[in-house]
């Protein structure tokens, strides 16, 4: 007959252990159930912090296409504030030692889907 669970094995500090086995104790709980909900917790944390960011987007794209409808930008305009934010970004991305050549971009982009598809 089979097992219906996995062995894991990972390093925590020692002062961490002590923590897991403190917590267990008060939870009258075995590590392997604290584990099990700590990452129901977390995945519930990731799941509440992934809508709560689409929702800022969201409300971000409103709140310009509502602008732009009470005061449409001139193409002028449009060009120099896309002029502005590239700059911006540049700069940033200079502090952070992030490579702006189309396929370091490229490569970034794909990485991050990467990351948020195996989540």
């Amino acid at each position: 007959m089979s097992r219906t669970t996995k062995i894991l094995g990972f390093s925590v500090p020692p002062t961490m252990v002590k923590e897991v086995e403190t917590f267990a104790k008060e939870e009258r709980r075995t590590k392997s159930e604290l584990f099990r909900e700590m990452v129901r917790v977390y995945r519930r944390f990731r799941d509440q912090r992934d809508r709560d960011e689409a929702r800022w987007v969201a409300n971000v794209i409103q709140e310009a296409k509502t602008e732009q409808a009470k005061r449409p930008m001139t193409v002028e305009e449009i060009l120099a504030e896309s002029d502005r934010l590239a700059r911006r970004g540049a700069k940033h991305a200079e502090k952070l030692r992030i490579k702006t050549d189309p396929e370091s971009i490229t490569q970034l982009i794909h990485e991050r889907r990467k990351t948020r598809r195996s989540a």
